[in-house]
Protein backbone atom coordinates (compact mmCIF):
# COMPACT_ATOMS: atom_id res chain seq x y z
CA UNK A 1 0.00 0.00 0.00
CA UNK A 2 1.98 3.13 -1.21
CA UNK A 3 1.23 6.42 0.34
CA UNK A 4 0.45 10.16 -1.13
CA UNK A 5 0.84 13.37 0.36
CA UNK A 6 -1.57 13.57 3.13
CA UNK A 7 -4.64 15.74 2.69
CA UNK A 8 -6.32 17.02 5.86
CA UNK A 9 -9.97 17.53 5.76
CA UNK A 10 -12.54 17.62 8.42
CA UNK A 11 -10.40 16.28 11.32
CA UNK A 12 -9.08 13.89 9.79
CA UNK A 13 -5.93 12.93 7.92
CA UNK A 14 -6.88 10.90 4.50
CA UNK A 15 -4.34 8.22 3.80
CA UNK A 16 -4.12 6.64 0.22
CA UNK A 17 -2.76 3.56 0.93
CA UNK A 18 -2.30 0.42 -1.04
CA UNK A 19 -1.87 -2.62 1.32
CA UNK A 20 0.87 -4.96 -0.90
CA UNK A 21 3.34 -1.27 -1.07
CA UNK A 22 3.68 -1.01 2.43
CA UNK A 23 7.17 -1.35 3.70
CA UNK A 24 7.00 -2.01 7.14
CA UNK A 25 9.51 -0.28 10.17
CA UNK A 26 8.79 -2.49 13.11
CA UNK A 27 9.90 -1.14 16.29
CA UNK A 28 10.69 -2.90 19.81
CA UNK A 29 11.70 -1.77 22.81
CA UNK A 30 12.31 -3.11 26.97
CA UNK A 31 12.87 -0.57 29.71
CA UNK A 32 14.42 -2.84 32.02
CA UNK A 33 16.70 -5.84 30.76
CA UNK A 34 18.92 -6.73 33.79
CA UNK A 35 20.42 -10.19 32.69
CA UNK A 36 20.81 -8.57 29.02
CA UNK A 37 19.33 -11.07 26.74
CA UNK A 38 17.05 -8.91 25.20
CA UNK A 39 13.92 -11.49 25.43
CA UNK A 40 10.91 -9.53 25.60
CA UNK A 41 12.15 -7.40 22.70
CA UNK A 42 12.54 -10.84 20.53
CA UNK A 43 9.08 -11.83 21.49
CA UNK A 44 7.47 -8.77 20.73
CA UNK A 45 9.51 -8.47 17.39
CA UNK A 46 8.12 -12.48 16.91
CA UNK A 47 4.82 -11.15 17.45
CA UNK A 48 4.94 -7.97 15.16
CA UNK A 49 6.27 -9.94 11.75
CA UNK A 50 2.90 -11.61 11.02
CA UNK A 51 1.18 -8.99 12.35
CA UNK A 52 2.39 -6.37 9.65
CA UNK A 53 2.47 -9.12 7.23
CA UNK A 54 -1.16 -9.56 7.84
CA UNK A 55 -2.34 -6.39 6.47
CA UNK A 56 0.34 -6.29 3.21
CA UNK A 57 3.06 -5.68 1.96
CA UNK A 58 6.89 -6.33 3.36
CA UNK A 59 9.03 -5.77 6.45
CA UNK A 60 11.79 -3.22 5.29
CA UNK A 61 13.91 -3.08 8.76
CA UNK A 62 13.38 -4.16 12.31
CA UNK A 63 14.63 -2.11 15.51
CA UNK A 64 15.14 -3.90 18.52
CA UNK A 65 16.04 -1.31 21.39
CA UNK A 66 16.65 -3.34 24.78
CA UNK A 67 17.24 -2.12 27.64
CA UNK A 68 16.24 1.62 26.81
CA UNK A 69 13.97 4.10 29.01
CA UNK A 70 11.30 6.14 27.16
CA UNK A 71 10.93 8.07 30.23
CA UNK A 72 14.23 9.12 31.70
CA UNK A 73 15.61 12.42 30.32
CA UNK A 74 19.38 13.60 29.69
CA UNK A 75 21.22 16.67 28.81
CA UNK A 76 22.05 17.24 25.76
CA UNK A 77 23.34 20.27 23.29
CA UNK A 78 20.27 21.61 21.33
CA UNK A 79 20.55 23.34 17.96
CA UNK A 80 20.81 26.69 19.30
CA UNK A 81 24.04 25.53 21.18
CA UNK A 82 22.04 25.92 24.16
CA UNK A 83 21.03 22.56 26.69
CA UNK A 84 17.75 20.62 26.85
CA UNK A 85 16.97 17.86 28.54
CA UNK A 86 15.36 15.06 25.91
CA UNK A 87 14.62 11.37 25.83
CA UNK A 88 17.60 9.77 23.61
CA UNK A 89 16.67 6.60 21.61
CA UNK A 90 19.00 5.92 19.17
CA UNK A 91 17.75 3.26 17.37
CA UNK A 92 13.82 5.17 18.00
CA UNK A 93 15.75 8.34 16.88
CA UNK A 94 17.19 6.10 13.76
CA UNK A 95 13.73 4.75 12.48
CA UNK A 96 11.89 7.98 12.68
CA UNK A 97 14.60 9.45 10.04
CA UNK A 98 14.22 6.71 7.91
CA UNK A 99 10.50 7.00 8.08
CA UNK A 100 11.03 10.88 7.08
CA UNK A 101 13.16 10.41 4.41
CA UNK A 102 10.30 7.73 2.97
CA UNK A 103 12.63 4.89 3.18
CA UNK A 104 9.80 3.06 4.94
CA UNK A 105 5.82 3.95 4.44
CA UNK A 106 4.58 2.15 7.55
CA UNK A 107 5.03 1.60 11.41
CA UNK A 108 4.20 -0.82 13.26
CA UNK A 109 4.52 -0.90 17.26
CA UNK A 110 3.44 -3.43 20.15
CA UNK A 111 1.66 -0.67 21.52
CA UNK A 112 1.90 2.89 22.18
CA UNK A 113 3.69 2.57 25.87
CA UNK A 114 6.67 0.68 24.20
CA UNK A 115 6.66 3.45 21.35
CA UNK A 116 7.04 6.32 24.00
CA UNK A 117 6.33 8.02 27.51
CA UNK A 118 7.59 11.38 26.27
CA UNK A 119 5.19 13.62 24.73
CA UNK A 120 7.75 15.42 22.76
CA UNK A 121 8.20 11.70 21.00
CA UNK A 122 4.44 11.37 20.04
CA UNK A 123 3.90 15.00 18.48
CA UNK A 124 6.96 13.78 16.39
CA UNK A 125 5.18 10.52 15.61
CA UNK A 126 1.83 12.62 14.78
CA UNK A 127 3.71 15.00 12.79
CA UNK A 128 5.11 11.66 11.17
CA UNK A 129 1.37 10.81 9.74
CA UNK A 130 0.30 14.44 9.44
CA UNK A 131 3.12 15.63 7.13
CA UNK A 132 4.65 12.86 6.26
CA UNK A 133 2.01 10.43 4.89
CA UNK A 134 3.52 7.57 7.56
CA UNK A 135 0.60 4.96 8.33
CA UNK A 136 0.55 3.72 12.02
CA UNK A 137 -0.45 0.77 14.28
CA UNK A 138 -0.34 -0.72 17.19
CA UNK A 139 -0.73 -4.45 17.87
CA UNK A 140 -2.14 -4.10 20.87
CA UNK A 141 -4.53 -1.61 21.98
CA UNK A 142 -5.82 1.30 19.31
CA UNK A 143 -3.58 4.02 18.14
CA UNK A 144 -5.32 6.31 15.41
CA UNK A 145 -3.64 8.91 14.35
CA UNK A 146 -5.71 10.30 11.40
CA UNK A 147 -8.36 11.73 13.50
CA UNK A 148 -8.37 14.32 15.97
CA UNK A 149 -10.02 12.32 18.53
CA UNK A 150 -7.78 9.70 18.10
CA UNK A 151 -4.88 12.01 18.86
CA UNK A 152 -6.69 12.89 21.89
CA UNK A 153 -6.22 9.55 23.33
CA UNK A 154 -2.89 9.02 22.22
CA UNK A 155 -2.05 12.40 24.38
CA UNK A 156 -3.85 10.99 26.86
CA UNK A 157 -2.90 7.85 27.03
CA UNK A 158 0.96 8.78 26.83
CA UNK A 159 0.46 11.63 29.70
CA UNK A 160 -0.95 8.77 32.19
CA UNK A 161 1.91 6.75 31.13
CA UNK A 162 4.46 9.53 31.95
CA UNK A 163 2.51 9.99 35.32
CA UNK A 164 3.25 6.17 36.20
CA UNK A 165 6.81 6.44 35.01
CA UNK A 166 7.00 9.33 37.75
CA UNK A 167 5.16 7.99 40.29
CA UNK A 168 7.47 4.93 39.90
CA UNK A 169 10.96 7.32 39.72
CA UNK A 170 9.30 8.90 42.98
CA UNK A 171 9.12 5.58 44.87
CA UNK A 172 12.27 4.50 43.79
CA UNK A 173 14.23 7.59 44.55
CA UNK A 174 12.30 7.80 48.43
CA UNK A 175 13.40 3.61 48.89
CA UNK A 176 17.08 4.71 47.47
CA UNK A 177 17.56 7.96 49.87
CA UNK A 178 16.18 5.91 53.33
CA UNK A 179 19.05 3.30 51.92
CA UNK A 180 21.53 5.35 51.94
CA UNK A 181 20.37 7.04 55.04
CA UNK A 182 20.84 3.52 56.42
CA UNK A 183 24.50 3.69 55.49
CA UNK A 184 23.54 0.65 52.66
CA UNK A 185 25.37 -0.21 49.74
CA UNK A 186 24.25 1.58 45.70
CA UNK A 187 23.58 -0.35 43.03
CA UNK A 188 24.64 -0.43 39.53
CA UNK A 189 27.03 -2.05 37.12
CA UNK A 190 30.56 -1.10 38.26
CA UNK A 191 31.98 -1.70 41.97
CA UNK A 192 33.79 1.06 43.52
CA UNK A 193 37.72 1.31 42.89
CA UNK A 194 39.22 -0.23 46.03
CA UNK A 195 36.70 -2.47 46.90
CA UNK A 196 35.74 -6.00 45.82
CA UNK A 197 32.40 -7.64 44.19
CA UNK A 198 30.86 -7.05 47.42
CA UNK A 199 31.20 -3.45 48.05
CA UNK A 200 32.13 -3.81 51.13
CA UNK A 201 35.80 -5.54 51.36
CA UNK A 202 38.82 -3.82 50.78
CA UNK A 203 40.50 -4.58 47.44
CA UNK A 204 44.24 -4.75 49.09
CA UNK A 205 45.79 -3.98 45.81
CA UNK A 206 43.52 -1.28 44.77
CA UNK A 207 43.95 0.53 48.05
CA UNK A 208 47.66 0.19 48.05
CA UNK A 209 47.67 2.40 44.52
CA UNK A 210 45.22 4.83 46.24
CA UNK A 211 47.42 5.15 49.57
CA UNK A 212 50.11 5.07 47.88
CA UNK A 213 49.06 8.71 45.35
CA UNK A 214 47.72 10.86 48.29
CA UNK A 215 51.00 12.28 49.48
CA UNK A 216 51.51 13.18 46.01
CA UNK A 217 48.56 14.35 44.88
CA UNK A 218 48.59 16.59 48.35
CA UNK A 219 51.98 17.44 47.64
CA UNK A 220 51.06 19.07 44.01
CA UNK A 221 51.09 15.98 41.68
CA UNK A 222 48.28 16.81 39.06
CA UNK A 223 45.34 14.04 38.84
CA UNK A 224 46.36 13.92 34.58
CA UNK A 225 49.36 12.78 35.82
CA UNK A 226 48.09 9.69 38.09
CA UNK A 227 46.10 9.30 35.06
CA UNK A 228 49.21 8.76 32.90
CA UNK A 229 51.18 6.67 35.00
CA UNK A 230 48.40 4.18 35.68
CA UNK A 231 47.82 3.42 32.42
CA UNK A 232 51.68 3.08 31.47
CA UNK A 233 51.69 0.91 34.67
CA UNK A 234 48.93 -1.40 33.49
CA UNK A 235 46.75 -0.86 36.21
CA UNK A 236 43.21 -2.15 35.05
CA UNK A 237 39.87 0.33 35.30
CA UNK A 238 36.87 -1.29 36.79
CA UNK A 239 34.98 -1.35 33.41
CA UNK A 240 38.34 -1.93 31.14
CA UNK A 241 38.90 1.51 29.47
CA UNK A 242 41.54 4.09 29.61
CA UNK A 243 42.18 6.36 33.02
CA UNK A 244 41.15 9.81 32.77
CA UNK A 245 41.95 12.79 34.75
CA UNK A 246 38.14 13.37 35.87
CA UNK A 247 38.31 9.58 36.48
CA UNK A 248 41.26 9.74 39.01
CA UNK A 249 39.43 13.09 40.63
CA UNK A 250 36.28 11.55 41.36
CA UNK A 251 37.76 8.38 43.05
CA UNK A 252 39.75 10.38 45.15
CA UNK A 253 37.39 12.82 45.95
CA UNK A 254 34.90 10.58 46.76
CA UNK A 255 33.30 10.51 50.48
CA UNK A 256 32.89 6.84 50.41
CA UNK A 257 37.16 6.34 50.46
CA UNK A 258 36.56 7.60 54.20
CA UNK A 259 33.39 5.74 55.16
CA UNK A 260 30.54 8.60 54.66
CA UNK A 261 27.20 8.00 52.43
CA UNK A 262 26.32 10.23 49.55
CA UNK A 263 23.54 10.40 48.04
CA UNK A 264 23.52 12.55 44.66
CA UNK A 265 26.57 14.12 45.21
CA UNK A 266 25.52 15.32 48.54
CA UNK A 267 27.03 13.91 51.48
CA UNK A 268 24.00 12.38 53.85
CA UNK A 269 23.71 13.75 57.51
CA UNK A 270 21.82 12.23 60.27
CA UNK A 271 19.33 13.94 63.16
CA UNK A 272 22.36 14.67 64.98
CA UNK A 273 24.16 16.30 61.92
CA UNK A 274 27.08 14.07 61.66
CA UNK A 275 27.80 12.20 58.38
CA UNK A 276 26.18 9.11 57.55
CA UNK A 277 28.44 6.26 57.67
CA UNK A 278 28.64 3.19 55.15
CA UNK A 279 28.17 -0.40 55.89
CA UNK A 280 31.79 -1.04 54.19
CA UNK A 281 35.02 -0.63 55.11
CA UNK A 282 36.89 2.63 54.75
CA UNK A 283 40.24 3.18 53.24
CA UNK A 284 41.84 6.56 54.36
CA UNK A 285 41.06 9.10 57.07
CA UNK A 286 38.55 12.05 57.34
CA UNK A 287 41.25 14.10 57.41
CA UNK A 288 42.92 12.74 54.40
CA UNK A 289 39.57 12.71 52.74
CA UNK A 290 39.22 16.74 53.50
CA UNK A 291 42.44 17.93 52.40
CA UNK A 292 41.82 16.20 49.36
CA UNK A 293 38.90 17.37 48.30
CA UNK A 294 40.49 21.13 48.97
CA UNK A 295 43.57 20.42 46.94
CA UNK A 296 41.17 18.85 43.58
CA UNK A 297 38.35 20.70 44.00
CA UNK A 298 39.66 23.86 45.52
CA UNK A 299 38.01 27.45 46.16
CA UNK A 300 39.69 30.06 47.05
CA UNK A 301 42.41 28.08 48.57
CA UNK A 302 45.89 28.73 47.76
CA UNK A 303 47.03 27.16 43.74
CA UNK A 304 48.49 27.36 40.48
CA UNK A 305 47.86 30.26 38.58
CA UNK A 306 45.17 28.88 35.50
CA UNK A 307 46.58 29.01 32.65
CA UNK A 308 44.51 28.30 29.20
CA UNK A 309 42.69 25.01 29.31
CA UNK A 310 44.69 23.30 32.04
CA UNK A 311 47.72 21.51 29.72
CA UNK A 312 50.90 20.69 31.42
CA UNK A 313 53.80 23.07 31.44
CA UNK A 314 57.25 22.32 30.89
CA UNK A 315 58.64 25.13 32.71
CA UNK A 316 58.96 25.90 36.33
CA UNK A 317 57.92 29.10 36.69
CA UNK A 318 55.60 28.97 33.22
CA UNK A 319 52.49 29.47 35.63
CA UNK A 320 53.75 32.30 37.62
CA UNK A 321 56.12 34.43 34.60
CA UNK A 322 54.82 38.08 33.81
CA UNK A 323 56.49 40.56 32.07
CA UNK A 324 57.85 43.45 33.48
CA UNK A 325 56.95 45.79 30.43
CA UNK A 326 53.09 45.06 29.71
CA UNK A 327 52.36 42.51 33.18
CA UNK A 328 51.45 39.85 30.54
CA UNK A 329 51.49 36.35 30.95
CA UNK A 330 54.58 34.93 29.64
CA UNK A 331 54.91 31.69 27.75
CA UNK A 332 58.12 28.93 27.72
CA UNK A 333 60.40 28.91 24.42
CA UNK A 334 63.73 27.87 23.49
CA UNK A 335 66.26 30.15 21.60
CA UNK A 336 69.37 28.68 19.80
CA UNK A 337 72.56 29.28 21.47
CA UNK A 338 75.08 30.56 18.41
CA UNK A 339 78.07 29.02 20.04
CA UNK A 340 76.94 25.52 20.49
CA UNK A 341 73.94 25.47 18.44
CA UNK A 342 72.26 23.76 21.05
CA UNK A 343 68.34 25.11 22.71
CA UNK A 344 68.07 27.34 25.51
CA UNK A 345 65.08 27.51 27.52
CA UNK A 346 63.53 30.45 27.89
CA UNK A 347 60.61 32.76 29.36
CA UNK A 348 59.10 35.18 26.55
CA UNK A 349 56.33 37.66 26.64
CA UNK A 350 53.71 36.87 23.77
CA UNK A 351 54.05 39.13 20.59
CA UNK A 352 51.55 42.02 20.53
CA UNK A 353 49.08 39.83 18.20
CA UNK A 354 48.86 37.40 21.44
CA UNK A 355 48.44 39.57 24.28
CA UNK A 356 51.66 40.35 25.31
CA UNK A 357 54.18 43.27 24.04
CA UNK A 358 56.81 40.03 22.69
CA UNK A 359 60.02 42.19 24.02
CA UNK A 360 60.68 40.98 26.97
CA UNK A 361 62.58 37.41 26.61
CA UNK A 362 64.90 35.62 29.64
CA UNK A 363 66.98 32.69 29.94
CA UNK A 364 65.30 29.98 32.28
CA UNK A 365 68.15 28.44 34.29
CA UNK A 366 69.24 31.16 36.26
CA UNK A 367 65.45 32.63 37.49
CA UNK A 368 64.71 28.98 38.43
CA UNK A 369 67.60 28.83 40.54
CA UNK A 370 66.58 32.17 42.34
CA UNK A 371 63.23 31.30 42.68
CA UNK A 372 63.81 28.25 43.98
CA UNK A 373 66.16 29.31 46.81
CA UNK A 374 64.13 32.39 48.13
CA UNK A 375 60.86 29.48 48.02
CA UNK A 376 63.15 27.31 49.74
CA UNK A 377 64.27 29.65 52.25
CA UNK A 378 60.70 30.90 52.93
CA UNK A 379 58.82 27.47 53.32
CA UNK A 380 62.03 27.04 56.08
CA UNK A 381 61.11 30.61 57.60
CA UNK A 382 57.31 29.40 57.69
CA UNK A 383 58.35 26.14 59.16
CA UNK A 384 60.38 27.21 62.06
CA UNK A 385 57.83 30.06 62.96
CA UNK A 386 55.17 28.03 62.04
CA UNK A 387 52.34 28.78 64.84
CA UNK A 388 50.50 25.72 66.98
CA UNK A 389 47.41 23.93 65.05
CA UNK A 390 44.57 26.45 64.25
CA UNK A 391 41.91 26.38 66.88
CA UNK A 392 38.50 24.25 65.63
CA UNK A 393 35.98 26.19 63.73
CA UNK A 394 34.18 28.54 66.08
CA UNK A 395 30.44 28.92 64.11
CA UNK A 396 29.60 25.60 64.76
CA UNK A 397 27.14 26.86 67.50
CA UNK A 398 25.90 29.17 64.76
CA UNK A 399 25.57 25.92 62.21
CA UNK A 400 23.81 24.31 64.75
CA UNK A 401 20.98 26.48 65.46
CA UNK A 402 19.96 26.86 61.68
CA UNK A 403 19.92 23.07 61.34
CA UNK A 404 17.35 22.67 64.27
CA UNK A 405 15.75 25.40 63.23
CA UNK A 406 15.43 23.51 59.69
CA UNK A 407 13.93 21.03 61.67
CA UNK A 408 11.63 22.24 64.34
CA UNK A 409 10.26 24.63 61.11
CA UNK A 410 9.61 20.99 58.84
CA UNK A 411 7.94 19.48 62.32
CA UNK A 412 5.52 22.24 62.11
CA UNK A 413 4.80 22.43 58.76
CA UNK A 414 3.63 18.61 58.56
CA UNK A 415 1.78 19.20 61.48
CA UNK A 416 0.03 22.04 59.69
CA UNK A 417 1.10 24.40 62.42
CA UNK A 418 2.33 26.81 59.75
CA UNK A 419 1.27 27.66 55.89
CA UNK A 420 3.12 26.59 52.67
CA UNK A 421 3.36 30.12 52.33
CA UNK A 422 5.01 31.06 55.00
CA UNK A 423 7.65 27.58 55.51
CA UNK A 424 9.11 27.77 51.74
CA UNK A 425 10.17 31.12 51.77
CA UNK A 426 11.63 30.79 55.25
CA UNK A 427 13.17 27.18 54.23
CA UNK A 428 14.85 28.95 51.54
CA UNK A 429 16.17 31.47 53.66
CA UNK A 430 17.71 28.71 56.58
CA UNK A 431 19.25 26.52 53.78
CA UNK A 432 20.80 29.43 52.00
CA UNK A 433 22.20 30.36 55.55
CA UNK A 434 23.15 26.25 55.78
CA UNK A 435 24.65 25.63 52.50
CA UNK A 436 27.18 29.21 53.48
CA UNK A 437 28.32 27.88 56.63
CA UNK A 438 29.08 24.20 55.97
CA UNK A 439 31.13 25.97 53.15
CA UNK A 440 32.83 28.08 55.57
CA UNK A 441 33.43 24.98 57.69
CA UNK A 442 35.00 22.56 54.92
CA UNK A 443 37.82 25.30 53.82
CA UNK A 444 38.25 26.01 57.33
CA UNK A 445 38.80 22.62 58.25
CA UNK A 446 40.95 21.89 55.00
CA UNK A 447 43.26 24.83 55.93
CA UNK A 448 43.67 23.07 59.31
CA UNK A 449 44.37 19.69 57.69
CA UNK A 450 46.88 21.48 55.38
CA UNK A 451 48.92 23.20 58.29
CA UNK A 452 48.98 19.65 59.74
CA UNK A 453 50.63 17.68 56.57
CA UNK A 454 52.47 20.01 55.20
CA UNK A 455 56.19 18.75 54.70
CA UNK A 456 58.82 19.34 56.93
CA UNK A 457 61.83 19.80 55.13
CA UNK A 458 61.02 21.25 51.62
CA UNK A 459 64.61 20.66 50.39
CA UNK A 460 65.23 17.05 51.59
CA UNK A 461 61.91 16.84 49.57
CA UNK A 462 62.78 18.64 46.23
CA UNK A 463 65.72 17.18 45.53
CA UNK A 464 64.12 13.68 45.52
CA UNK A 465 63.76 11.93 41.91
CA UNK A 466 59.65 11.60 42.28
CA UNK A 467 59.44 14.73 42.88
CA UNK A 468 57.63 16.20 39.89
CA UNK A 469 57.38 19.20 37.91
CA UNK A 470 53.90 19.73 39.25
CA UNK A 471 54.52 19.25 42.78
CA UNK A 472 57.03 21.97 42.75
CA UNK A 473 54.81 24.18 41.10
CA UNK A 474 52.40 23.64 43.96
CA UNK A 475 55.15 24.24 46.60
CA UNK A 476 55.90 28.34 44.52
CA UNK A 477 52.46 28.88 44.62
CA UNK A 478 52.12 28.03 48.62
CA UNK A 479 54.96 31.23 48.51
CA UNK A 480 54.40 33.07 45.72
CA UNK A 481 51.68 34.61 43.38
CA UNK A 482 53.47 35.69 40.27
CA UNK A 483 57.14 36.67 39.39
CA UNK A 484 57.93 39.63 37.17
CA UNK A 485 60.85 38.94 34.67
CA UNK A 486 62.12 42.36 33.67
CA UNK A 487 64.07 42.50 30.70
CA UNK A 488 68.48 42.79 30.50
CA UNK A 489 69.49 46.15 30.95
CA UNK A 490 71.72 45.66 27.42
CA UNK A 491 72.17 42.60 25.47
CA UNK A 492 74.45 40.08 26.57
CA UNK A 493 74.13 41.68 30.07
CA UNK A 494 74.46 38.26 33.23
CA UNK A 495 71.31 37.85 35.37
CA UNK A 496 71.26 39.55 38.27
CA UNK A 497 68.62 39.17 41.37
CA UNK A 498 67.56 42.60 40.49
CA UNK A 499 65.93 42.12 37.40
CA UNK A 500 63.51 40.07 39.30
CA UNK A 501 60.36 40.58 41.17
CA UNK A 502 58.98 37.90 43.27
CA UNK A 503 55.26 38.83 44.33
CA UNK A 504 54.45 36.82 47.92
CA UNK A 505 51.12 35.95 48.76
CA UNK A 506 49.62 37.55 51.09
CA UNK A 507 47.96 35.01 54.04
CA UNK A 508 47.87 34.17 57.56
CA UNK A 509 49.83 31.08 56.32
Amino acid sequence: MATSRPRRAGGRTQLDIVPDQLIWALYGRDSLDPKGTAVRVTNQLAELRPFALGIGGRIGEEYPENNVSAFKRVKVMLPDETYGYRVVRPDWDSMMTALRRGEYNALALPNIDRGMRDPRDLEDLIDLVEQYGVYVVGMTGTIDLTTDEGISSARREVDQRNRESRNTSRRMADGNRKAAMAGKQHGGANRPFGWRKDRTTISKREAAHILREIPRLLGGVHPRTIAIEWGERGIPTIAGGKWRMMTIRQIFTNPRLCGWRAYLGEVLRDEHDNPVQGQWEPIITVEQHLALVAKLIPSDSPELPKRGRGHVTRRLLSPFARCGMCNSKMTGGSRKEKKTGERIPIYKCPPPGFGGCGRVSRTCAPIDRYITALVLAEQSRIQLGRADELPPWGREAELKAVTDQIKESTTAYKKKLISGGRYFPLMASLEADESKLRAEKRKYEAKRQARVSRAANLEAEWSRPDFTLEQKQAAIARSLTAVIIHPAPHPGARFTPDQITPVWREDDE
